[in-house]
């Protein structure tokens, strides 16, 4: 997840680790970013924005976020 490699297998889940970390946690945009291998507070906000657009578009991805963040909660 910290990696600095982006290929789509790596990409998309490591943007909803952040969204996930954004919306389950109280830390900033730049403690996000640090925690995923220095990244910059704008990628994570990208992400945030990417994950909550493909939510709303495909059905799959938000029930699967949705199981993620629930299991999460537990």
């Amino acid at each position: 997840m910290t990696s600095k490699r982006r290929p789509a297998s790596i990409a998309f889940p490591r943007q909803v680790a952040m969204y996930l970390a954004r919306e389950l946690t109280k830390a900033s945009l730049n403690e996000i970013g640090d925690a995923f291998g220095g990244r910059d507070h704008g990628t994570v906000l990208h992400a945030c924005k990417l994950v909550k657009k493909r939510m709303a578009e495909q059905d799959n991805i938000r029930q699967t976020i949705s199981y993620i963040d629930s299991s999460l909660q537990r």
